[in-house]
């Protein structure tokens, strides 16, 4: 019984290390974007085109962390006023959904331009790179970069 006991916590302690990162800089990862863009795309009129989408990406996650942050902190007021109805925080909780759905919309729309502006091969190299570092959970809620 010791034993697996001892193997039980090495294996939680491992996981736990393991998959605790510190969070990278924003803006040293959007650098390391932009270069990978400029190093994998070869026409400059696409590269600069990219760019401005990523711009237009980056606008928008910040809209969504400050939508993110507003809902947390009217939810939290809501939830503190005795008096306040349900039928309040329903209409709150539906008009997040649905500034929440349209930005959705939004990135994905994005994401098609930009893989039309991209052959298969030089999307799949900024793809890669997006799924690793820019987790949109850890975009939102990851407050050492500037989450909620």
């Amino acid at each position: 019984m010791p034993v697996r006991k001892t193997t039980l916590i090495a294996l939680v302690t491992f996981a736990v290390l393991g998959c605790s990162r510190p969070a990278p800089d924003p803006v040293q990862l959007r650098a390391s974007e932009t270069a990978l863009i400029q190093a994998t795309v070869t026409d400059p009129a696409r590269i600069e085109s990219l760019l401005a989408l990523l711009q237009e990406r980056d606008r928008l996650i910040e809209e969504t962390r400050a939508l993110t942050k507003q809902y947390r902190r009217e939810l939290k007021s809501l939830n503190a006023d005795y008096d306040s109805s349900r039928e309040i925080m329903i209409e709150m909780i539906d008009y997040y959904n649905r500034e929440r759905a349209q930005k959705l919309l939004r990135f994905i729309e994005l994401i098609a331009k930009m893989k039309a502006k991209t052959s298969a091969e030089e999307w799949q190299a900024i793809a890669e790179f997006q799924l690793e570092y820019f987790n949109p959970r850890q975009l939102i809620f990851n407050r050492s970069a500037g989450g909620i």
